[in-house]
């Protein structure tokens, strides 16, 4: 089975400027096919509907969560982080849909990380989408759909993370590519 990287149609990298100095984060383009069965619970929050499924291999998934999805297939853990619908109190981490699991804790390691990086961070929100671990690494993925690309409080966030000692190399961005039929 391939990695999520190697699912990738095109790599790049997305160029930073941080204390001076330019930065490339890496950029992989992957087509996920269209989710067409059913769509989400009407108990679910009408933004969450708004978001589009894609199929993972039969199951339906927003973007964030195939992404998961692959990254688990290659041995990492890890957790969609819901910035949108989070609070300053209250923190939703998944790691399915909503309307078929609870949101989650971090574990105590990537907890601290978390919080590490945004006491950096001047707002709330921007945390990369997807936050994963395996064996004492973290990798942050941010999921970018059709006609969406990072704003300014994820380009803070990114210097937030890199001045929290993150390399640019644990920061990936995976784009959408027009869904496949």
């Amino acid at each position: 089975m391939k990695s999520l990287k190697q699912q990738a149609i095109s790599l790049g990298k997305y160029p930073i400027t941080i204390r001076g100095a330019k930065i490339g984060i890496s950029t992989w383009t992957i087509q996920f096919p269209s989710w067409t069965g059913a769509e989400l619970s009407r108990s679910v929050a009408g933004t969450y509907r708004n978001k589009a499924l894609v199929n993972y291999f039969g199951e339906p998934l927003f973007g964030e969560l195939a992404v998961l999805r692959w990254l688990e297939k290659d041995g990492w853990e890890g957790v969609w982080v819901d910035t949108f619908h989070s609070s300053r109190t209250e923190k939703l981490y998944w790691k399915g849909l909503l309307d078929r699991t609870a949101p989650c804790s971090l574990p105590p390691k990537a907890k601290k990380l978390y919080e590490k990086i945004m006491s950096n961070h001047p707002k709330d929100g921007g945390f990369f989408d997807v936050f994963a671990w395996r064996k004492g690494k973290f990798l942050f993925v941010e999921y970018k759909s059709k006609g969406d690309r990072l704003n300014d409080n994820q380009r803070l966030w990114i210097r937030s993370a890199i001045n929290s000692g993150i390399s640019p190399s644990s920061l990936v961005i995976v784009e959408y590519l027009k869904r496949a039929k």
